[in-house]
């Protein structure tokens, strides 16, 4: 009995450091796998900056500047593989350990030194939940002037949701107006309330849908209407259409069989509400400036109070090229910046690149002491005439359009022959458009003289076009420099 007690005391230790021996080489390789699982997660969290933090914030600055006219964004399709691979990755990493804490329950070792599986737990679930809540985006933007009463449309789209399998209980988007404060408060993830928005939409609710063939889980809203605009108190000397609003997207859904839920919200670009077409202009300037010269990531909706002449000049140009066809020429541009900043026939050498230009000299400060309106609406004006009235004409080059008075009299038409004209748009004039020509002075016939003609607006044009106008009159001959009006004008006269 003695014997057989001694060999069970020996066979229990020889057992008892085998075991030992096992736990040392399981807890080893436990905190071997944890090593490695920071390594991924250390990888994995610089890829998804790169997708979240570079790719994405980039497409929505495209996105931002097509608003302007810029490129229209390339589609969200290469962006969602991205999200989906990289949402697949995290999902295993995360339900490995979740697999580990399961095992480390089953099977308690005793580990010496700090324990890193909760900081790795952590991690993981806060990458899933960065992924989640970034890839929430508005794929078409709601228009950035919107009238009351007036049907609008937007689309959301959630670019992880297929792989995480959100479609299979698809969530609900609700839609609200919310003001630049509210915005703010938001983002210092204060709460606002459900009846504290700042108007109210119709058709605000929808429900995301998958589409099996394209893999997109998103809804569209089609008939959204903004009934009614609740506006802030003013700042200073703040308009109606400087106020800035955004739509503010909402949902709720989970993963993992309700494991996880995520609350997510997404904001448009910023918005100007008008409740008449007269306002269109001045809320069109707002969102050109915010649009061309907003930061990522910036405090709701700040924008710099000035930028630099060339900025500026870069954002018109685009806006220009994208509504009329044919950009501006650097001459176009250097006329732009002479009536931006009030100087009259600048010297060819005068470079207004750098020149800082205000938010209120491009549209708050009349033009000159005797104009009643501002650079931008003035741009506008020609911009909108340009496109209802005169896009072919201006695409073939048969109009200058951006030339002084001045210039036109004593630089290019005194040393052309008469019945030579031009084609210049109207300094006093909101979307107007001259005819300037050169002719015998009647009351002196040994003298010249540059005549011009009263301007021509779209309500002009409505009633007969440019090209019928310049056929009409038999004392224009040729279009600057030399060429016969005919040959310029003739594919665009109304056939007899």
């Amino acid at each position: 009995r003695v014997l057989n007690e001694t060999n069970l005391t020996k066979k229990k230790a020889e057992v008892d450091t085998l075991l030992q021996q096992e736990a040392q080489q399981l807890l080893q390789m436990r905190i071997t796998l944890a090593e490695k699982h920071r390594t991924t997660f250390h990888h994995l969290s610089e890829l998804q900056q790169r997708i979240v933090e570079e790719e994405l914030i980039q497409w929505k600055r495209r996105q931002q500047l097509a608003g302007n006219g810029g490129p229209q964004e390339e589609t969200l399709d290469l962006l969602q593989q991205w999200c989906e691979a990289l949402a697949e990755i995290i999902w295993t990493n995360r339900q490995q350990i979740k697999r580990v804490e399961m095992q480390r329950q089953q099977l308690p070792i005793q580990q010496p030194g700090p324990d890193i599986l909760p900081e790795l737990s952590t991690t993981i679930t806060a990458l899933l939940s960065q992924l989640v809540t970034s890839t929430f985006i508005i794929e078409k933007q709601p228009p950035q002037v919107l009238k009351t009463q007036t049907r609008f449309q937007a689309s959301v789209r959630l670019l992880v949701g297929g792989k995480l399998n959100v479609h299979m209980n698809p969530p609900n988007v609700k839609a609200t107006i919310i003001s630049e404060n509210q915005a703010r408060a938001l983002l210092r993830n204060e709460r606002i309330k459900d009846n504290d928005n700042s108007g109210e939409i119709l058709n605000n609710t929808g429900v995301m849908e998958y589409h099996q063939a394209t893999r997109i889980l998103g809804v569209t809203f089609r008939n959204m209407q903004l009934k009614r605009i609740k506006r802030p108190e003013k700042k200073g000397q703040e308009t109606v259409c400087e106020e800035k609003f955004t739509i503010l997207f909402q949902s709720q859904f989970s993963v993992g069989g309700n494991e996880l839920v995520f609350q997510v919200r997404t904001m448009s670009l910023p918005i100007v509400v008008i409740v008449h077409g007269n306002q269109d202009s001045n809320a069109w300037a707002t969102i050109l400036w915010d649009n061309a010269f907003a930061e990522p990531n910036r405090n709701p909706f700040c924008v710099p109070a000035e930028v630099t002449w060339s900025q500026l000049a870069s954002a018109l140009n685009c806006k220009w090229t994208y509504v009329n066809g044919r950009p501006l020429s650097d001459s176009n541009m250097k006329y732009l910046a002479a009536k931006a900043f009030n100087i009259n026939n600048p010297p060819e050498s005068e470079d207004f690149g750098q020149s800082k230009i205000s938010w209120s000299q491009f549209n708050k400060e009349p033009l000159q002491p005797n104009r009643s309106f501002t650079f931008w609406q003035w741009f506008d004006g020609v911009m909108e005439l340009t496109k209802k009235n005169l896009k072919g004409p201006w695409e073939d080059g048969t109009i200058l359009g951006f030339v002084n008075k001045d210039r036109a009299r004593d630089t290019m038409l005194m040393s052309k022959q008469n019945g030579t004209f031009l084609l210049r748009f109207s300094d006093s004039e909101i979307g107007g458009i001259t005819i300037a020509w050169v002719a015998q002075d009647p009351n002196n016939p040994s003298e010249r003289q540059v005549w011009n003609l009263q301007p021509f607006t779209t309500r002009d044009f409505g009633i007969r076009s440019l090209a019928d106008r310049i056929h009409d009159l038999p004392h224009l001959v040729n279009l600057y420099p030399d060429i016969p009006k005919d040959e310029a004008f003739s594919k665009y006269y109304t056939p007899i």
